[in-house]
């Protein structure tokens, strides 16, 4: 697959990611409006285990239209504060897609989101009072640990989705598969 195809297919599987996100963020809101189910990492953990890091980034980036549309245009994080969730997601594309090479994809992609999960918590923790100063003090401990467990179960559910959905794809050759799938 040349470059040209590998960003197509990077694209369309943004495009994927952001339609399940758009329609899981609306489905799910919890306890507080600013923690909604996101789903729109599956585009992400594909073209990171069928493309490599540099198109799971790309489309980590590209997924991250749907949580900065409801979050940050939005929501209660504004449009400035809300740009944050676009490298978070990119590092989950990058680093599971770079770990998916040695270790099976469901462990490469639970291992892959912590650098955005530690991302997402310094961010909200450090950054929310500089970008966000009129409502920072609801951006508690307790907001920021309750986002981090919603999304580790969203993870570990995508997770187990990608995993057999990478394998068949790989097994069946419909498409040269960058991670080793076991």
């Amino acid at each position: 697959m040349n470059k040209g195809q590998k960003f197509v297919l990077s694209v369309m599987l943004g495009a994927l990611g952001n339609v399940l996100g758009f329609s899981s963020l609306e489905l799910l809101t919890l306890i507080h409006p600013q923690i909604a189910l996101d789903l729109s990492h599956i585009g992400t953990f594909l073209s990171a285990g069928m493309l490599g890091p540099i198109y799971g980034g790309l489309t980590g980036i590209i997924v991250s239209i749907s949580p900065y549309i409801r979050f940050g245009l939005q929501g209660a994080y504004g449009p400035l504060f809300g740009l944050l969730i676009f490298p978070g997601k990119a590092l989950t594309g990058i680093f599971s897609s770079i770990l998916m090479r040695k270790i099976r994809p469901f462990t490469a992609i639970v291992i892959g989101y912590v650098p955005e999960s530690i991302f997402t918590y310094l961010t909200m923790a450090i950054w929310a009072p500089v970008f966000i100063p009129g409502i920072s003090q609801y951006v508690t401990e307790t907001v920021i640990l309750m986002v981090l467990l919603k999304a580790w179960a969203e993870i570990l559910v995508l997770a187990a989705v990608t995993e057999p959905l990478l394998r068949n794809l790989c097994k069946k050759h419909l498409i040269e598969c960058y991670c080793e799938c076991r």
